[in-house]
């Protein structure tokens, strides 16, 4: 509980005097005791500060501080003695005026009373001061310096040769033209010029020659797929789940060729940004609008705490929490580069947010779930779905009222004979209620009889009766039973009280055995009399065979002169929908196990009251209520067939609200799940109930919602909130990150943290005046990147200079162009394409480089059984299947980014496997041997072979002394291991 009213209402009334007398202890700390504590103590004993090891935010701070309180004794408490007047001083509060008399009195009667502190209560840090802060102040267009220098092309040389002058620093000289070219190839897109690319570069005399290569390689395809690599590290993308089972998502590759194509369309980052957090609900009938959700389902996703254990159970309590702490995490690291997960647990210790602040961020993902949901490129098909699902709307919205106007009508004697039916099937003691199929008291044999029954609203002329099987893991079945062997199908018309059914059969096959359908339907032809009940009564069920096991699921049925399915079934339950509904319902299909009544009269006095609660109903239901019912129930499901039979919409592994249960993991349709504020991070420990919200930057305050606002609107409010024009984070945040990619260190070196635990950054001006540009070129990323390559500063040699090195080792200044090793990527595939075996396919489902086992429980991945002479394998390493639990070793070795975790930067290490891995590894052994293959096929001579292997890895001609010394080595070892020898070249895998 924020308790800064308080004590503005406490410092202006400024008397203690007029006590409000507390009816409970509880009270008296609240009304009392806390704005004391919170005006007076806090501002130095906070999370933040913790002066003297002491933070009073918390109750659990003093149940832990030992003897600093004694509840019911106060004068044994060091915290009375600190407060307590001495000749007219006190020891606390430090450097400031004492408290007065009664506060102390106040103290001294709270503490002898037990000292009691609600749990859910707790103070807030001071935050006056906290957002004077770089990031968090408002975003403004520098000026650019004026710098007289012919080197200075753009305002980004201006700000760094400033910078660099006010260090005693200068540029180094240009680049050469070989270097430039390889630079931003690999730069821009991910994989090395061809010899003959950069022949024709160094020798080209125009003056505007780098900057069409610029344009050029901007426009190129493999742009997207270079740049998406960089955005996938930073959300944690992966093709599994991780966790213990680390269960396949065959669909999350979608979001990657959604950022690719992103990337590739230079789409605005402000609709980017949006796409991702709130697509659906923005962009409605956008498949982009979709498939950005695949950002939010993009960590790694706990499969045991969410389909095996239950959501009420505490260790499924806790994966959930750590579910929606990921998806905040995801987004406020990502987009705003803060460590909000640091508010988890308590108040962030270092920057400006409450812990409910944090919590009020988990409401906004209150609803949403990871799962696979459709979507649809065809704006037609999604134009006439988005048709056909209003009019399911309407229609069940029209049904709806009618209900209600019915319910209204029967006043006291409706309601009263509802409660009645409740009671007495209350009163019955059911055997089981499975959720589908027969129940496990039909044996094998035909020992005894068992049926299922399907009640419709009225009478309905019937072309066919379908029974529909299922099996085991049907829509989360876990035991299922036999589809019967032999059965009778019988049907009758309206149930007359106090009179026998006319029961007629429709099919009969109890003698002999009718064969296992599998999983096909099997629809029975009908043309008999109307129908109100429909039965199945099984004699005989199928045994169990091996893992799948087929028990009827469903009945549905055909009515004549019309093409459509009138609404099935979607579950078996207990007897306990036998109640005629006023409306076509879904949950129809009765369970005909009798139930185990104490007193056999249970029953049949809930059957009669049933009864008569059905045939009350249709008292009250009149004409116009029938006639209008019955159109909207044909329209109802006219719409639904006609939904069924649009072709189905591709799927994506995405943020969604609706999608079948599996096992304890079910949807929340939307309604989004009541979030409290957890003490200490427990989920055991649950405080307030908070609503959704988010982060208030200084004096940016933005509107917040109730907690009964829908899942669209939480999440479009955040998306609004992010893309605002004035956001001091989210544009410094990708200018930052744009910086980095292309000279290795970002302006602000950690590139997650924008905080006060952050680094600060070196050229302020720059990076403020680099998010302006980008928010004012309406977000266009290429717009940022043409800048900084066609920069002094990004064409510069990387050569050493001693006297700046003393000055500036780490290069932060820029006086020279950083030398880096290529990325684990951007080597594999160089080493495909110089041997002429890169395949650039785009798009489409991630390729393994590992022989996949054991799917059934925790899949294994076998790296060393595949074979990597596979050219299905041989696409660029964007499309690579990533997995998070056995990630490929061979990537890893050479610092791939781990997918269990944001990998904002990535690492450089060096180490002795490194070496073992590109010299010995299967895959640089099979490069080697095909890279000579190809070269031997191309020249016959040794010494033209080896000049051509050189230029194909290094982009240029051999040296005369790297010519003999190539050619003796070949002739000893052979081409293959002189080609072995070049991939291994520190030319090879580093960039100028």
């Amino acid at each position: 509980m924020n308790y800064r009213n308080f004590c503005l209402l406490w410092l202006l009334f400024g008397s203690l005097d007029a006590r409000v007398q507390a009816s409970s202890n509880d009270q008296l700390f609240e009304s009392q005791i806390a704005p004391i504590l919170q005006a007076r103590c806090i501002s130095c004993h906070n999370d933040q500060q913790n002066a003297g090891d002491l933070s009073l935010q918390h109750s659990w701070q003093l149940e832990d501080s030992g003897s600093l309180l004694t509840p019911g004794n106060a004068e044994t408490s060091r915290l009375l003695e600190a407060i307590e007047l001495h000749d007219g001083e006190a020891q606390m509060p430090k450097d400031a005026a004492p408290l007065s008399i009664t506060q102390i009195e106040l103290i001294r009667e709270w503490i002898n009373a037990g000292a009691s502190w609600e749990p859910e209560f707790h103070l807030s840090a001071p935050l006056s001061t906290s957002f004077d802060w770089w990031s968090f102040k408002q975003i403004t267009r520098p000026s650019v310096p004026t710098v007289d220098d012919m080197r200075v092309s753009n305002p980004v040389d201006a700000f760094v040769l400033s910078k660099l002058r006010e260090n005693q620093l200068d540029f180094s000289f240009a680049a050469d033209r070989r270097s430039l070219i390889r630079r931003l190839y690999f730069d821009l897109l991910g994989s090395p010029p061809t010899y003959d690319e950069v022949a024709k570069f160094v020798s080209d005399e125009d003056p505007q020659a780098y900057e069409r290569l610029v344009d050029r390689l901007l426009a190129s395809e493999h742009y997207g797929e270079r740049w998406a690599r960089h955005w996938l590290d930073v959300v944690k993308y992966a093709d599994t789940c991780g966790y213990d089972k680390d269960k396949l998502r065959n669909n999350a590759w979608p979001y990657r060729d959604y950022i690719i194509r992103s990337f590739n369309d230079d789409k605005p980052f402000v609709r980017f940004v949006q796409e991702q957090v709130a697509g659906d609900a923005l962009f409605p009938g956008q498949a982009d609008g979709i498939l950005g959700l695949g950002f939010i389902a993009a960590g790694p996703w706990d499969f045991i705490g969410h389909v095996e254990v239950p959501e009420t159970k505490l260790d499924g309590l806790v994966a959930r929490n750590l579910d929606r702490d990921d998806m905040v995490t995801n987004c406020i690291n990502t987009f705003c580069s803060l460590t909000i997960q640091c508010a988890r647990c308590h108040d962030h210790k270092f920057d400006p947010f409450t812990q409910r602040d944090y919590y009020e961020l988990q409401a906004i993902f209150a609803a949403v779930d990871r799962a696979e949901r459709s979507y649809d490129l065809d704006p037609l098909l999604v134009e006439e779905k988005f048709r056909l699902q209003a009019s399911v709307k309407r229609c069940r919205e029209g049904l709806k009222a009618i209900d209600e106007s019915i319910t209204a009508a029967g006043g006291e004697e409706l309601a009263t004979l509802r409660r009645e039916a409740e009671a007495a099937r209350k009163e019955i003691d059911f055997a089981l209620s499975p959720e589908f199929g027969y129940h496990s008291g039909l044996s094998e044999t035909q020992d005894n009889l068992k049926w299922v029954e399907v009640q419709l609203p009225h009478e309905v002329e019937l072309s066919s009766i379908i029974l529909h099987p299922c099996y085991d893991d049907f829509a989360g079945i876990r035991d299922g039973f036999g589809f019967p062997l032999r059965y009778q199908v019988t049907v009758s018309g309206d149930f007359i009280e106090n009179q026998s059914s006319d029961w007629r059969i429709a099919f009969d096959r109890t003698q002999t055995d009718v064969p296992s359908p599998g999983i096909q339907a099997i629809e029975i032809p009908y043309s008999g009399p109307p129908v109100r009940r429909i039965r199945v009564t099984a004699t005989k069920l199928a045994p169990r065979k091996d893992d799948f096991n087929f028990a009827l699921a469903e009945l549905s049925i055909k009515c004549r002169g019309q093409d459509f399915v009138w609404p099935k079934g979607t579950h078996v339950s207990a007897l306990d929908s036998i109640d005629a509904p006023v409306r076509w319902a879904r949950n129809n299909l009765i369970d005909g196990l009798w139930p185990k009544a104490s007193d056999p009269d249970s029953y049949k006095n809930w059957i009669v009251l049933s009864r008569k609660l059905e045939s009350f109903l249709r008292e009250l239901e009149s004409q116009d209520h029938s006639t209008h019912k019955e159109s909207l129930q044909k329209e109802l499901a006219s719409a639904e067939e006609a939904l069924k039979q649009l072709p189905e919409g591709k799927m994506v592994y995405a943020a969604a609200t609706h999608f079948l249960p599996q096992g304890n993991f079910k949807p929340t349709s939307g309604i989004p799940r009541q979030i409290n504020l957890l003490m200490r991070g427990e989920v055991n420990r649950p405080g307030d109930v908070v609503d959704p919200g988010v982060l208030s930057l200084g004096e940016q305050v933005f509107e917040k919602l109730t907690s009964d606002a829908s899942d669209s609107d939480r999440r479009s409010m955040l998306a609004k909130w992010l893309t605002q024009a004035d956001h001091p984070l989210l544009w410094r945040s990708i200018a930052n990150r744009l910086w980095q990619y292309h000279f290795g260190a970002g302006i602000v070196s950690t590139p997650n943290d924008f905080g006060r635990m952050g680094d600060t950054p070196t050229h302020p001006e720059l990076l403020d005046w680099l998010a302006c540009e980008l928010r004012d070129a309406g977000g266009s990323l290429k717009h940022i990147h043409r800048l900084i390559v066609t920069s002094w500063t990004y064409r510069q040699s990387s050569a050493s200079h001693a006297d700046y090195l003393r000055t500036d080792g780490e290069n932060r200044y820029l006086w020279r162009m950083n030398r880096r090793r290529l990325e684990a990527e951007e080597i594999r595939d160089s080493m495909l394409q110089v041997a002429n075996l890169l395949n650039n396919k785009m798009g489409g489902p991630g390729f393994p480089l590992f022989e996949l086992e054991k799917t059934e429980h925790s899949p294994h991945f076998e790296y060393y059984k595949y074979d990597p002479n596979n050219p299905d394998s041989h696409r660029r390493s964007i499309y690579r299947f990533v997995v998070r639990s056995q990630p490929n070793p061979w990537m890893m070795t050479l610092d791939c980014a781990d997918s269990s975790q944001s990998t904002p930067r990535r690492s450089e290490t060096i180490t002795p496997l490194h070496a073992l891995t590109m010299f010995n590894n299967r895959f640089n052994l099979m490069i080697a041997n095909r890279l000579a293959s190809y070269v031997s096929e191309q020249r016959t001579d040794l010494n033209a072979q080896i000049e051509y292997s050189v230029q194909l890895t290094l982009q240029r001609m051999p040296t005369r002394d790297e010519q003999v010394q190539l050619l003796a080595h070949a002739e000893k070892y052979g081409l293959e291991d002189v080609c072995r020898v070049l991939i291994n070249l520190s030319e090879f895998v580093y960039l100028d």
